[in-house]
């Protein structure tokens, strides 16, 4: 199906009430445009919190078929607290030269 609308002076469209719905697009909500070939224009939700579940679980599969033991969060924690401490140490010699 074919929906029109009209493009505002300031580049506004108002995107119509059924895609919204089948969509579940709330106001407030991001949206995502993608320019393809031909000049079709593809417009999806931006639903970062399934997206990060899904990095979520492929980076499980992937700990887990490479064996690999995630940080607990004191060691994580620690990883982080040295990294910053290194970087602080880092920018302090540089601005000594």
């Amino acid at each position: 199906m074919t929906y029109s609308t009209t493009m505002t002076r300031k580049g506004q469209i108002t995107i119509p009430a059924s895609i919204r719905r089948s969509m579940r697009i709330k106001p407030g909500e991001s949206i995502n445009f993608k320019i393809e070939e031909n000049n079709k224009i593809i417009i999806e939700k931006n639903d970062w919190k399934n997206r990060l579940e899904e990095l979520h679980k492929e980076t499980a599969a992937h700990l887990k078929k490479h064996n690999i033991k995630p940080l607990s969060d004191e060691e994580l924690d620690s990883a982080i607290n040295e990294a910053a401490e290194d970087g602080a140490t880092e920018h302090y010699r540089r601005s000594l030269r």
